[in-house]
């Protein structure tokens, strides 16, 4: 039996149509989620909310801040399951406010207790496994 012209192109219209509706909508909850989850990173009212943190100050002009951003992201895989990762934005108003109140400059990260007590701050480019140690030590005192 053949399928009548009308009929099949009416049936390829609305699937294509489904399809790029479909599309559309997941490409939506992806943009959605990436900026949700990167303003999350931002938001430093989250230090002493009962994780381990470790702040970020960066400056997306600076070459090093780039690297150890990079070297950051690599391990929060390993232990972002445990403590929160933070960015201190220095082109923001909210993250130059907070560098100041710390007392740091950029490539610097902070580590913060649960309850919100400093820890320490490293300064400049890290190796990786010393960050891993860091950060184990830090998931530690949990």
């Amino acid at each position: 039996m053949k399928i009548p012209r009308k009929f099949g192109g009416y049936f390829g219209s609305w699937s294509s149509t489904l399809l790029t509706l479909f599309l559309l909508i997941s490409a939506g909850g992806v943009w959605w989620w990436q900026q949700h989850s990167k303003d999350e990173e931002y938001d430093l009212s989250r230090i002493g909310s009962g994780r381990p943190v470790v702040v970020q100050v960066h400056d997306p002009t600076c070459v090093a801040c780039r690297q150890l951003q990079r070297t950051v992201a690599n391990l929060q895989v390993e232990f972002r399951a445990d403590m929160d990762f933070l960015i201190a934005d220095l082109s923001r108003p909210e993250g130059q406010a907070f560098a100041n109140q710390q007392q740091v400059g950029s490539t610097t990260l902070i580590f913060f207790t649960q309850d919100g007590q400093r820890l320490g701050v490293l300064e400049g480019l890290q190796e990786p496994e010393f960050l891993r140690k860091v950060f184990g030590e830090l998931r530690s005192s949990n």
